[in-house]
Parts: C-alpha cells; sequence; structure tokens
C-alpha cells in the first residue's frame, strides 16, 4: 500500500513549473545519453532508450523526487570491456544481473558498509573516473583531420561561452545543435556518429538473450554484473549525500538502492544499459526548485519521444563535439577536494589518493580502486596509529 509520503510526492506545487524543468533536464540528458553510449561500446539508440526508461521508471521506483539517474560516465566505462570483447548479449545478461545485486545490496542495507569508505578512496575514485573519461576521448581529437581541430575549438568555446549569456538551455545541447548544423552546410572532412555506429530506432521489445548463457559466460555476466552494481552504487550515494546537504533532508540510500535496481532489471529486459544517479543534473533539479516526481516523469517520456523525433539528426552530429562534450564532463568530475586533503596528511592522504588512482587505472576497473583502495586505507591507518602508541 502506497503512503501518503509517497502520494504527496507527486503533488507538484505548481505543475506547470515542475512539467518545464522535466523538459530542460532532458534536454541537458541528451549530450551525455549519446556520449556515453561510444564510451560503453554500444549505439546512441541504446544510450537514448535507456536514459528514457531509467528514468520513467526511476520516478515511480526512487526514494525521492531529486535523483536523476541514466547511463554514466562510471557505469559505461566498466561495461566497455565487455562489449569490446564479447558483445552486446553478455551486456544486457550483465545488466540485468547488476540490477539483482542493486536490489540485494538495498535489501542488505549497503549504505551501512559504503559508510566505511573513506573521503580519501572517494576523492582517488572520482580523480581516475575524470582522467579514464578523458583520455577515452582523445582518439575522436587527434590526428583526424584540421577540420576536426577546428570543432573542437569551436565546440569548447561554446561550452564555455554560453553559461555566461543563459542557462536555461544546456551549452552542451547549443554546442551540438550550431555545430551539426555547420557540419550540415559546409560538409566538412570530420567524423560524424554514424561513421561509427549506425542508429536504429526501433520499439522496444521485452527480450533477454538467454542463449547467450553458459559454463563460460556465467562468470564473466557475474563479474561484470557486480562491478557496475558496486559502481553504480558508490556513485548513487555520493550524489544522495550531496543531495541531502544542498536541499537540507535525509534520504533512505538503502531504498534508492532498491529502486535503482529495479530501473535497470526492466531497462535490460528492453536492451538497454545500466546507470548511476547523476551529480550535475540532480543538483539542477534541486536548484530549480523541484516540488514533485512529475518532473523525473516527464524527463522520460521526453527522451523516448525525443528517440523517434531525432532519430534522422543523430548520426549527424559530429564525433569531435560528443568528445569536447565528455572532456568538459572529465574535467568537472576531479574532486576540488584533493589538494587541501593532500595538505591535511601528505604522507597518509596523498598515499591512499595516489594508490586509489593508481590500481583503477593499472586495472581500469573502478570497482577495484573502491575495494582495494579501502582496504589500503584501513592498512595505512592501522600502521600509524601502531607508530603513534608506540610513542
Amino acid at each position: 500500500m502506497m503512503s501518503h509520503k509517497y502520494l504527496r510526492q507527486w503533488q507538484a506545487k505548481y505543475y506547470s513549473n515542475d512539467i518545464i524543468i522535466g523538459i530542460l533536464l532532458a534536454l541537458a540528458l541528451l549530450p551525455g545519453a549519446i556520449a556515453f553510449s561510444f564510451i560503453a561500446g554500444v549505439s546512441p539508440a541504446i544510450g537514448l532508450l535507456s536514459t528514457s526508461i531509467i528514468m520513467l521508471v526511476i520516478s515511480i521506483t526512487g526514494n525521492r523526487r531529486f535523483m536523476v539517474t541514466a547511463p554514466s560516465s562510471g557505469v559505461s566505462l566498466v561495461a566497455a570491456p565487455i562489449v569490446a570483447h564479447h558483445g552486446l548479449n553478455y551486456l544486457l545478461l550483465a545488466t540485468f544481473t547488476m540490477g539483482i545485486i542493486q536490489i540485494i545490496f538495498g535489501l542488505c542495507h549497503i549504505n551501512k558498509l559504503l559508510d566505511l569508505i573513506p573521503n580519501t578512496v572517494v576523492i582517488g575514485f572520482m580523480n581516475a573516473l575524470g582522467i579514464l573519461l578523458f583520455t577515452s576521448q582523445l582518439s575522436n581529437v587527434f590526428f583526424i583531420s584540421t577540420m576536426t581541430y577546428v570543432f573542437v575549438g569551436m565546440s569548447f568555446l561554446i561550452i564555455w561561452l554560453m553559461p555566461k549569456f543563459t542557462r536555461i538551455v544546456p551549452s552542451p545541447l547549443i554546442a551540438i545543435i550550431v555545430l551539426t548544423l555547420c557540419a550540415w552546410y559546409f560538409h566538412p572532412d570530420i567524423k560524424y556518429v554514424e561513421d561509427l555506429s549506425k542508429v536504429h530506432i526501433l520499439l522496444p521489445k521485452l527480450f533477454l538473450p538467454l542463449h547467450a548463457l553458459n559454463i563460460h559466460s556465467i562468470g564473466t555476466i557475474l563479474f561484470y554484473g557486480l562491478m557496475m552494481a558496486i559502481v553504480a552504487t558508490v556513485q548513487t550515494t555520493l550524489t544522495a549525500r550531496l543531495i541531502d546537504e544542498l536541499s537540507q533532508t535525509n534520504s533512505n540510500k538503502n531504498k534508492e538502492s532498491i529502486g535503482q535496481g529495479i530501473a535497470t532489471l526492466i531497462t535490460s529486459l528492453f536492451g538497454g544499459i545500466g546507470g548511476s544517479a547523476l551529480v550535475g543534473q540532480s543538483r539542477f533539479i534541486v536548484s530549480m526548485g523541484v516540488t514533485s516526481r512529475i518532473t523525473t516523469l516527464v524527463t522520460g517520456v521526453f527522451l523516448f519521444v525525443s528517440l523517434f523525433a531525432f532519430s534522422n539528426i543523430i548520426g549527424k552530429i559530429p564525433m569531435s563535439v560528443l568528445a569536447t562534450v565528455l572532456i568538459t564532463i572529465s574535467l568537472t568530475t576531479f574532486d576540488r577536494r584533493t589538494k587541501s586533503y593532500i595538505q591535511s596528511a601528505p604522507i597518509k592522504n596523498g598515499t591512499v589518493i595516489i594508490v586509489t588512482m593508481a590500481i583503477i587505472l593499472a586495472s581500469n576497473n573502478l570497482a577495484y580502486g573502491v575495494l582495494f583502495g579501502t582496504a589500503f586505507y584501513y592498512t595505512i591507518n592501522y600502521i600509524f596509529e601502531t607508530k603513534r602508541s608506540d610513542t
């Protein structure tokens, strides 16, 4: 039975305001939905479909109205190797597994365990994520053509300058629209989305590639499902903590994990990929004064409609513009607390941050960094405390 609190979350103070913010949020999610698809190694159509379904489901199953969830940089980076080495069917099964694990995490009160992750590991995690995201886009910028550099420069200028004039429409979206039109008119020597992936738009159908399950595939699917679940849960919990501070409210992170697990499960059944809460977009709807779940519901509906309305345009987007969008996201991913934490305890904090980053960059696995970084933190903390007690 639905609680009165949950039902109240569907009652907006001003419905028109929440609907408009939902459309603006959808526009803000469009560039990332397309760009993160390429990070994961899937078609942009899958990225848009995944974003729309996740937003639709999370508006119903999420713990609170402020959380924006979609395919993210962290989950996409973990998903990329399974697509590259095993194909899309393995990813869909791993995403299904990811959803089950997220639900289990929530039922087992994973938030208590996540509280044990020290800030220094979180800082190392975010910094390594920024580096991986940045380096993943260099191939779309360098050694292609002179016009590619021109479009990269123009894209950066638009992304950085437009917020000085307006914040109503996201600057990455403006860059995509303006430079796609320029490319359509001038036909420069650059790479487009359609050069890397054909965009096929089909009505989603319930489908799970169970034929890909066998003795050899189960281990790989479980491994990647667990890794994606860990990364998604960490990113979502960090976002939830930030939203708690901004909105001056408390949220149930375990219920959020369950809600996101359900959204991930349903998305995988329709051929989509998993995601996690997004800090920037969640912060955006809090600052805009959203009062109901109507906003995230409208976002999901608008993105689903956009998938069909803009399907012919997606393939014409220059890859260099998407690369600059992701590079910009990577630069904002770096944790601003890095300098202050290292200055406060250069050896102890600095070592943990560097080791966490090194593990992630060496293994190309964000979950490894969280697990081994946390273990290293408590090891080095024990050593420091032992030396202090001896003296």
